[in-house]
């Protein structure tokens, strides 16, 4: 069943909202992967560090580490959402853009739940909290 669009053309229904999906060769879904990277690279590097090495301490008294954390937690919330959108590959290679199928595959494959974690502001609580003892005085 083809649905009417503007000016009178007929769209077929595995169309309907392309105009929001993000597919693989766009330059700014590339640039996206590209900050994610580097952001996961950080995070690689830095939560070792900070968990092994300082003990937790830089953690809750670095002001820069809470800024950059939440920063990364938007990055990651965003990233959740545009998954969302986003065009993908399926076993035998076909490009897959109906929406509703990249919604359902996104959360069957269970990287929705994985992102939806990596984007919650665990270090904002730390950090909140450290500030609290650290400052406490008995």
């Amino acid at each position: 069943k083809l649905s009417m669009a503007k000016h009178g053309e007929r769209i077929h229904p595995s169309l309907r909202g392309i105009r929001y999906v993000i597919f693989p060769d766009n330059r700014w879904a590339q640039r996206w992967d590209f900050i994610m990277i580097l952001v996961i690279i950080y995070f690689a590097f830095s939560v070792p560090y900070q968990l092994g090495i300082s003990g937790g301490v830089t953690a809750v008294t670095s002001t820069g580490f809470f800024v950059f954390n939440v920063i990364a937690n938007c990055i990651f919330a965003v990233d959740t959402f545009l998954s969302f959108f986003r065009a993908y590959r399926d076993n035998k290679g076909k490009l897959v853009y109906s929406l509703p199928s990249i919604r359902r595959e996104y959360i069957r494959s269970g990287w929705f739940f994985i992102n939806l974690l990596a984007s919650f502001p665990s270090t904002s609580l730390l950090y909140q909290e450290g500030q609290k003892n650290l400052y406490h005085v008995d």
